[in-house]
């Protein structure tokens, strides 16, 4: 989609400055690599994941962001933290960025938390419903997501942001105005990024699912098939 067709979709004489997104899952941590769920616990970087660090936090950096806005959990903050130094440019942990809460699934896989009768609903149930047994709600999720989202828009114009799975997701659901749980439709790699530009809060997706790669420089437009 060209800019002049993408901005066309919105309406031109109500509109302010865009603000330019970048939003990037953190790298492989072990938990990944198993398969478990981990949320509001933490998971060490795989050999893998620790050059993905390296490569995305440059990556971010030479996007050229005004400031970055990260998950307090390690595996998001370290990228963003090295990406800030090489950028020079503030970093804002925000504690709304993190993942959802797994509830009785945190720490285990999908057939782990299926033999222990942990009920798992990605797909369905009403907002005050939890996709995880006992974990956060639809709509506390998506309360914090939408707080979270409205900070980023006023704190510049171009803003990088390192999160999780779930809450990479939720954020472009929200920013184009798709239901809550249409995020799960969204397969998003370990270190990929994806970028939007928003106008008053609407966005339009300009790449998606971008796997950073050693020597990758900001792309223009880049989508990929399933993790």
């Amino acid at each position: 989609m060209s800019d002049t067709i993408a901005e066309g979709v919105h309406d031109q004489s109500t509109r302010t400055t865009p603000v330019q997104v970048l939003i990037a899952r953190h790298p492989q941590v072990v938990a990944n690599v198993e398969g478990r769920f981990v949320g509001t616990g933490e998971s060490p970087f795989t050999e893998l994941g620790r050059r993905q660090c390296v490569e995305l936090a440059a990556y971010i950096a030479a996007w050229g962001p005004t400031a970055i806005h990260t998950s307090p959990r390690d595996r998001a903050r370290r990228v963003a933290e090295a990406a800030s130094l090489l950028a020079g440019v503030p970093m804002h942990v925000d504690d709304d960025l993190a993942e959802i809460d797994f509830g009785e699934a945190e720490g285990l896989t999908f057939d782990e938390a299926k033999a222990a009768g942990v009920a798992v609903d990605l797909l369905g149930g009403p907002p005050e419903s939890s996709p995880f047994h006992d974990g956060e709600t639809w709509r506390a999720f998506a309360a914090r997501i939408d707080a979270a989202a409205e900070r980023i828009e006023r704190c510049g114009s171009r803003m990088a942001v390192v999160a999780h799975g779930g809450t990479v997701r939720s954020l472009i659901s929200h920013w184009l105005g798709l239901a809550d749980n249409a995020a799960w439709r969204f397969a998003v790699p370990n270190a990929s990024v994806a970028t939007l530009t928003l106008w008053d809060g609407t966005g339009t997706l300009r790449t998606f699912g971008l796997e950073v790669a050693p020597g990758d420089g900001p792309a223009t437009d880049s989508i990929s098939g399933p993790r």
